[in-house]
């Protein structure tokens, strides 16, 4: 009751419905006054960007989407943790942030498309047309968010008042074709040049956008031809980066293939991404981890999942496997033939090693590297899976763990690749350009092309490419819902490793990529109960296909707005 006692005050304070209130600040902006000039619309453009930052814990909250799905796990006992598990309500905080988070932000963005007119013939045309398209972009990308995870939800395309604030439900096709519509108005102002660490958006971030947005709805001809728009300029002003693991990195952050990326500057806007994704030798606390699930979908280098390809060896499952896997993950070091010679396995400047019985292990911060204690097996807190996440963990920030500045990626052209070969696909367009746009990707990190194969062949190997591809950039849980296949990956357990051993044999992996350990023959900790040789049982998911393809409506906007209806199963 608080709090709709305090969102009507609100209301009522910006309502302008007395002479009092009508009173214009003498030495501040006032919504009588404000964009009355250039300034103000640059000021009233930044608003608009804010929502950007709302975060989860501290990072941009579609990366806790991952530990919605079967690629991870959130250790912490909270909202996103009880959501993958099936028990979650309407009242889940973590749904309502998402809700008041873009619903905040498309405000800002109407209260500025809304007054552009106050300063037509002082302003010049240039200055309101570029404010008008960047409002529109980010209105879209907000908009996009919410009809991908409610379905049907209230457009608005103008400021709130009193009069108007209950809003029912628009149809999701209605809301669609208002996000096209931003998206393309705001394409065609939009310039092409690519400045990824300026955090404004380009014509090629709003068509690339607009292809996810529109894959996601099965949108099949307009997915493919905004992507293409984006494919047309690659070489001069998008392209993929030479070296994946390079993206992730300070070093990477004005790569020509991120196309939009949210920005962080130490001093100002700082995220924990080191903290919570990092090991605790490193200072971090290991709160969001892969599943193994995830890193035994990674196949090896022939391009053969694990329980076909004559290279893969159980007592060292970390040679010979996609690169990615090592550019994704810090991999326990006792996986490698040669550890000190891959990748993988040396993390935020300590040998990474899991085993309970690995109580040293080498500390690269000293020159020459000394033994010291390793708390990923002392540490009780320790990655409960055994894996950690790599991408955005830098070492800069070793010892300043809650402060790190590297931007965040929203969208880069390796997805617009992969967007496009799948609505390609699903169009029954199966043609050669679809092996071309895949294979880019796969050679870029040393892996064979695919082979010419079935239809729905090939859509299985985008399916599973996507999944090696983004792992850990907040797009699994779209794909396992608009797939089909939530009610599969997320029913029953997401495991860690044996504490002291590997699986002496490899899980079968279905054509999604999905291992199966319990059809293989190895045990799993809940069923024979000795952690050190069967798989630990990290969370036991729940996934009902009848209500939880939809979030529900937020309990709080459903009291204070009495026109929305709830989706199917959910209170």
């Amino acid at each position: 009751m608080k709090k709709f006692i305090y969102i009507m005050t609100s209301i009522l304070l910006f309502a302008s419905c007395s002479d009092f209130l009508d009173k214009v600040p003498l030495d501040s902006p006032s919504d009588k006054t404000f964009l009355a000039n250039e300034t103000e619309i640059k000021m009233a453009v930044i608003g608009c960007y804010t929502n950007l930052w709302t975060d989860w814990e501290g990072m941009p909250f579609f990366l806790a989407f991952e530990e919605l799905s079967d690629n991870g796990w959130d250790r912490n006992t909270n909202d996103v943790q009880k959501l993958s598990q099936g028990a979650n309500d309407a009242n889940s905080s973590f749904v309502q942030t998402v809700w008041r988070t873009c619903y905040s932000g498309i405000s800002r963005c109407n209260y500025l498309i809304n007054n552009l007119t106050k300063v037509e013939g002082t302003v010049s045309a240039n200055v309101i047309s570029q404010a008008k398209a960047e409002a529109q972009f980010l209105r879209a990308y907000y908009y996009a968010h919410l009809v991908d995870l409610y379905g049907d939800v209230p457009l608005i395309l103008e400021t709130i008042t009193l009069n108007n604030a209950e809003i029912p439900r628009s149809p999701k096709e209605e809301v669609l074709n208002q996000i096209f519509k931003d998206y393309d108005e705001a394409a065609a102002v939009l310039s092409t040049g690519n400045k990824p660490t300026s955090g404004r958006p380009t014509r090629q971030a709003a068509l690339a956008l607009k292809a996810r947005i529109a894959l996601y709805s099965e949108k099949w001809d307009v997915a493919i031809a905004a992507a293409s728009e984006v494919m047309k300029l690659e070489g001069s002003l998008v392209d993929l980066d030479p070296k994946f693991s390079n993206l992730f990195t300070y070093e990477g952050q004005d790569s020509k293939e991120i196309l939009f990326s949210i920005q962080y500057l130490f001093g100002q806007r700082v995220h924990p991404i080191f903290r919570l994704f990092g090991s605790r030798n490193g200072g971090g606390h290991a709160n969001k981890v892969p599943s193994y699930q995830l890193v035994d979908s990674y196949g090896c280098k022939d391009g053969l999942p694990i329980d076909k390809s004559p290279l893969y060896n159980p007592a060292k499952p970390w040679d010979n496997r996609d690169p990615r896997l090592a550019w994704t993950f810090a991999l326990p070091s006792s996986g490698y033939s040669n550890w000190k010679n891959e990748p993988g396995c040396i993390f935020q400047g300590f040998q990474f090693e899991t085993h309970r019985d690995s109580t040293k292990c080498w500390n690269y911060h000293k020159s020459p590297a000394i033994r010291v204690d390793n708390q990923e097996a002392l540490n009780a807190y320790a990655s409960f899976s055994g894996i950690n996440w790599r991408k955005y963990v830098n070492d800069k920030n070793y010892g300043d763990v809650n402060n790190c500045d590297n931007n965040i990626i929203v969208i880069r052209y390796a997805e617009v690749l992969l967007i496009y070969a799948e609505a390609k696909v699903k169009a029954g367009q199966a043609d050669a350009s679809v092996y071309t746009a895949l294979n880019k990707i796969r050679n870029r990190v040393g892996m064979p092309a695919i082979p010419e194969t079935s239809p729905d062949d090939l859509f299985y190997a985008i399916a599973r490419e996507r999944r090696h591809e983004l792992s850990g950039e907040g797009h699994r849980l779209t794909d396992i819902r608009r797939w089909k296949i939530a009610e599969k990956v997320m029913n029953g357990f997401l495991l860690g490793r044996m504490q002291k051993s590997y699986p002496t044999k490899a899980p079968v992996i279905d054509k999604w990529g999905t291992p199966d350990y319990v059809a293989a023959g190895i045990p799993i900790a809940s069923t024979i109960n000795n952690p050190n040789t069967s798989m630990r049982t990290v969370d036991k998911r729940a996934f009902n296909p009848n209500k939880d393809y939809l979030w529900p409506i937020p309990y709080i906007e459903r009291k204070t707005n009495l026109s929305l209806t709830q989706n199917p199963n959910w209170e």
